[in-house]
This record gives structure tokens, C-alpha cells and sequence, in this order.
């Protein structure tokens, strides 16, 4: 079992996710453990923020 890096709740299984990690010892980013609910809570956000835009006329 491991730790969710958000929600930091001990789950038996995580999905890796690449995240974007400005550090020397992380040039092309990192990869962390997220739950199936912090990824659906993660999806939404961003699909919120960067989704699909309507063309106003």
C-alpha cells in the first residue's frame, strides 16, 4: 500500500501520473501517486479551468 500524494490516504493501488518539476534532479518532471478519486477531482479541475471553450458570435 501506498500513500496518495494528494489526499495522502493509504491506498492499494495508485495511478501514476507525470507532473511538470522544476528541479535539477527532475528536468522533464515526475511522476506521482494520485487515488482514483483525486484523479476524477483532478480531471474536473481541469477541465474546468482548460477545457473545451464555446465560440461566442
Amino acid at each position: 500500500m501506498a500513500d496518495c500524494d494528494l489526499c495522502t490516504v493509504a491506498k492499494p493501488t495508485l495511478i501514476p501520473i507525470k507532473v511538470k518539476v522544476h528541479t535539477l534532479a527532475n528536468p522533464e518532471g515526475a511522476y506521482k501517486g494520485v487515488c482514483e478519486s483525486c484523479l476524477e477531482a483532478l480531471n474536473a479541475a481541469w477541465m474546468e479551468r482548460f477545457g473545451p471553450k464555446e465560440n461566442k458570435k
